[in-house]
């Protein structure tokens, strides 16, 4: 028996990106989908061209998503020299690795934990950083990095829109009985939050909720999740989120057809 065997889990990824559902389907999860957002290309690639076309002047490239990866690679695939690389976690490393980019440092959790990883080992007062980031990340490396005395060239390498969501067939899913929901970003906290009204209390009330990491947990708790009712994957990846999900599922409250 697979640990997930009779679990219903609910995954907030976009309904094309299949890098979570399959981890937790192998697990014996049933999984449904709910949907928040949609990765597409950058609405300005020209801003990214020119951006990549001076990379050389840069001393830093940090990446924070393997959809930045993706983006960047897509235009200039092979690691330019006399540039460091950071990545965020370990599947934004790996997604680096995989095309022959080297990277320097690695922050195993959020962009604050890759800051502080740049500062223990390199000095950054007056370094050049460019920053390919999704239109709706965080301030939060920038700032970081900017405090500590680097200049910070951010440029829009993809964008995120919110999907519209369906509360009504949400709230019918939570009657059937859903027992974690996992979120991998903070917009997807956002949109569904935003989406359910009055219904997200049930979500936060009926489901164990498991976040990717602690910028999602925190989104959750902003959005009225008790900071101790939330999980937290470890490490900050899909395998991380999934164990975390199996660690929630076994106190998952009974469901109200099954008392």
């Amino acid at each position: 028996m697979t640990r997930l065997s009779g679990k219903v889990v609910a995954v907030t990824r976009s309904i094309d990106d299949r890098s979570l559902a399959p981890l937790l389907a192998a697990e014996g999860a049933e999984v449904v989908h709910w949907p928040t957002i949609e990765i597409k290309g950058t609405s300005d690639p020209d801003v990214l061209k020119t951006a990549l076309g001076s990379i050389e002047s840069y001393n830093w490239i940090v990446f924070t998503s393997q959809h930045s990866v993706t983006s960047v690679l897509s235009m200039i695939p092979v690691q330019p020299t006399g540039i460091r690389v950071a990545a965020v976690g370990s599947r934004t490393a790996e997604a680096l690795s995989k095309r022959q980019w080297r990277t320097d440092v690695i922050g195993v959790g959020g962009s604050a934990d890759l800051a502080k990883e740049i500062k223990k080992s390199y000095p950054l007062a007056g370094v050049s950083v460019l920053f390919p980031a999704g239109n709706l990340a965080a301030p939060t490396l920038q700032n970081s990095l900017e405090a500590a005395g680097a200049e910070v060239t951010r440029v829009e390498a993809y964008e995120t829109k919110t999907l519209s969501m369906d509360p009504t067939r949400i709230l019918n899913d939570l009657t059937t009985g859903v027992d974690v929901v996992t979120f991998a970003s903070p917009s997807a906290v956002e949109t569904m939050a935003n989406a359910m009204d009055d219904g997200w209390s049930k979500v936060l009330q009926h489901c164990s909720v498991v976040a990717i990491g602690a910028t999602t947990r925190d989104a959750l708790v902003a959005h009225g999740a008790l900071k101790n009712a939330v999980s937290v994957a470890n490490p900050a990846t899909f395998a991380g989120l999934v164990e975390a999900t199996v660690s929630s599922s076994i106190s998952t409250p009974m469901r109200e057809h099954e008392r």
